[in-house]
């Protein structure tokens, strides 16, 4: 599942999403990306997710997002 916030999560918002495999997106915290990383690593996940930031030109400007993506992709059933 992806999930897309604008703010940050606390650990324990985060672990569940971290733990049901899911991409989360983080809009406008471009420049927490690091904060959020260690935060992945913290977490015990950090072999298991990828970190990272991009921009993209949207209607009131550029917009940053960070993402949270898995890199192994979900075992089949």
């Amino acid at each position: 599942m992806k999930c897309v916030y604008t703010r940050l999560l606390s650990d324990d918002e985060l672990r569940p999403h971290l733990e049901r495999r899911d991409t989360i997106v983080f809009k406008g915290t471009a420049n927490a990306w690091h904060e959020i990383e260690r935060q992945v690593e913290r977490l015990g996940f950090g072999e298991a997710y990828a970190v990272s930031r991009t921009s993209r030109a949207g209607a009131t400007g550029e917009e940053d997002f960070t993402r949270v993506s898995p890199v192994h992709p979900r075992p089949e059933a």
